[in-house]
């Protein structure tokens, strides 16, 4: 068994499994796998290295959109390397998680001491091979108003 994000040399892949309707993130850290978990992904495994997460089977096709955008904004906005399939992007669900991301910033969480705490910018653009999410304004554009 091989993961799209070893082969992609990624953090998480999220992504259709071929010929099924199964939607399908793969991942290494247990960091990542938190986030998938709070976007509706049940986690499966084959023991004793395999681990995987799947959307719930049944969902219409929107929802799997929404969820496995959110999910690849999501982990991206916390550092990590993720891309979801072109076929899973949902421009919804980009714009929530945006803004999502803005107002955690703007609440303070990212003047944690941590610096793994708080999110970090998205990338500059939309490329569904690439990236999730296209970049927030600065926290910088923002004071100089």
């Amino acid at each position: 068994m091989s993961f799209l994000h070893e082969e992609y040399g990624t953090d998480a892949e999220i992504y259709r499994k071929p010929f099924s309707t199964e939607v399908i993130a793969d991942c290494g850290d247990p960091r990542a796998h938190e986030v998938l978990a709070t976007c509706g992904f049940v986690k499966k495994t084959v023991p004793p290295h395999y681990v995987w997460h799947q959307l719930p089977e049944g969902l219409p096709e929107e929802e799997q959109a929404q969820r496995a955008t959110r999910a690849a904004c999501l982990l991206r906005a916390r550092g990590f390397d993720a891309n979801v399939a072109e076929d899973l992007v949902s421009e919804e669900a980009i714009a929530a998680v945006r803004g999502e991301v803005r107002r955690h910033r703007i609440s303070g969480a990212a003047s944690s001491s941590s610096p793994a705490a708080g999110p970090v910018a998205p990338p500059a653009r939309l490329d569904t091979t690439a990236s999730a999410a296209p970049a927030a304004p600065s926290t910088s554009d923002h004071r100089s108003r």
